[in-house]
C-alpha cells in the first residue's frame, strides 16, 4: 500500500497539542478543510440517493470524488458515510453506517465485510450506538463509540497488512458521532477531551504498524480531498505531493 488516508471527522488544531501529537505532526503541514453538503436526507430517511432521488452532494457544489479521479488504480474504503453510497471500484468500498440495512449494496465486493467480521470483529456503527442513542443512554453510548474506534483501529490495521491497494481511504466515524452529542449538549467537554486523546492513540497505533515508505494523509471529511494533513519522513514527501498533483483540480466554489 502506498498511501493511506484517514479521516478524522472533526479534526481540529487542538488535535495536534496533545500527547504523542507529534507523530502526526512530523513533516507535516496543515491545510484547510472542507465540508460536503449535509447528509440530512440520507440519516432521516435511511436511504441512498439512488433510492430517494436526492443528491445534492453531487449537485450543489459539483464534486468529483476521489474513486471518480482514480479510475483504475487499485483502490479501498471502508466506513464511509452513507451519503457517498459503496460503487464499484477497483478494489473493494465499505458504506457507513446506515450500511447494515443495506445489506450487499453497501459493500462492493460483499464478502469483504464478512471476513472483517470474522477477523476483527468489524461492525457498522449503526449497529453499535445507534440503539443507545436513541435512548438516550449517554454513558453506554459514549463507551459503545470508544470500542467502536478501537474497532476501527483493528480493521484499518488488517487491511493496510493484506490489501494490495495502492491506496486505502477509512474514516474515524465514532470521532463525528460524539462531536455531533456535544453540539446538543449530550456529552461534556471532558468526554470531547477524552475522546481526542483516544483518537490519537488509536492513529498513532495505526501510523506505527505501517511500513515506513507509506505516505499518510489526514482529511476531514470531504472526499475530494482538497484539504489534508501530510505525513511522514522527507523521503516519502514526493507521494504527498504527487498525489496532491493529482487530484487538486475540483472546480472553485
Amino acid at each position: 500500500m502506498k498511501t493511506l488516508v484517514l479521516g478524522l471527522d472533526g479534526l481540529d488544531d487542538d488535535l495536534w497539542g496533545l500527547p504523542r501529537g507529534d507523530v502526526v505532526q512530523y513533516h507535516g503541514r496543515l491545510e484547510t478543510f472542507y465540508t460536503t453538503f449535509p447528509s440530512f436526507m440520507c440519516t432521516l430517511t435511511g436511504m441512498r440517493y439512488k433510492q430517494t432521488g436526492f443528491a445534492p452532494h453531487r449537485v450543489f457544489r459539483n464534486h468529483t470524488f476521489i474513486w471518480d479521479r482514480l479510475g483504475d488504480m487499485r483502490q479501498t474504503y471502508i466506513n464511509i458515510p452513507p451519503t457517498y453510497p459503496a460503487e464499484l471500484v477497483n478494489g473493494s468500498f465499505i458504506c457507513g453506517f446506515m450500511g447494515s440495512r443495506l445489506n450487499s449494496n453497501s459493500v462492493c465486493p460483499p464478502p469483504l465485510v464478512e471476513d472483517l467480521r470474522r477477523d476483527v470483529d468489524y461492525r457498522f456503527t449503526e449497529e453499535l450506538d445507534k440503539p443507545l442513542a436513541l435512548e438516550g443512554r449517554w454513558d453506554d453510548f459514549y463507551e459503545s463509540c470508544m470500542g467502536l474506534m478501537e474497532m476501527r483501529t483493528r480493521a484499518i490495521k488488517y487491511l493496510a497488512e493484506r490489501d494490495q491497494s495502492e491506496l486505502l481511504y477509512a474514516v474515524y466515524t465514532a470521532s463525528d458521532e460524539c462531536l455531533h452529542q456535544r453540539v446538543e449538549g449530550r456529552l461534556g467537554e471532558k468526554r470531547i477531551r477524552e475522546m481526542k486523546r483516544v483518537l490519537l492513540e488509536n492513529v498513532n497505533d495505526v501510523v506505527e504498524a505501517l511500513q515506513p515508505e507509506t505516505t499518510i494523509l489526514f482529511s476531514d471529511h470531504g472526499f475530494n480531498l482538497q484539504g489534508y494533513h501530510g505525513t511522514k519522513d522527507p523521503e516519502t514527501r514526493w507521494g504527498t505531493w504527487a498525489l496532491r498533483t493529482d487530484l487538486d483540480h475540483v472546480p472553485p466554489r
